[in-house]
């Protein structure tokens, strides 16, 4: 019983440990990347309000967030539909393999560098032919 209760208690700290890795990161990508976008975004629209009207700003920000929704609208249905039409399984496993990648990823990185290579291997012009 020692040994269920030992294994239950590594996967329970190994999936928290996971989920405050996940969570963490998630925060520190909202105070550092949309917190400051959503600010900027705040006092634009106070000064364009100041600058050309309230009514002229405002039905503008209304036009550009309905076309906006519309749109994360219509990738939203094709993505749900696609899910509702996969088998369980299918997406059991693709939430394993994206767990296991991820693991992997951050585990071992390979080698070689994709850009030192990609450069290495860039178009050159052809050399002039001597007659």
């Amino acid at each position: 019983m020692d040994y269920l209760t030992g294994a239950l208690s590594w996967i329970l700290w190994t999936f928290v440990s996971l989920v405050t890795w996940v969570l963490s990161y998630v925060f520190w990508i909202f105070v550092w990347l949309i917190l400051p976008f959503a600010l900027f975004a705040f006092i634009a629209v106070r000064v364009a309000e100041t600058a050309l009207g309230q009514d002229v700003v405002r039905a503008w920000v209304k036009a550009k967030s309905l076309k906006f929704g519309t749109g994360a609208w219509v990738r939203a249905r094709r993505l749900l539909f696609a899910l509702g039409v996969l088998p369980v399984r299918v997406l059991f496993w693709f939430a394993v393999y994206a767990v296991w990648h991820t693991i992997v990823s951050l585990l071992w990185t390979p080698r070689w560098q994709p850009w030192p290579r990609a450069w290495g291997k860039r178009w050159r012009p052809a050399l002039a032919v001597k007659r």
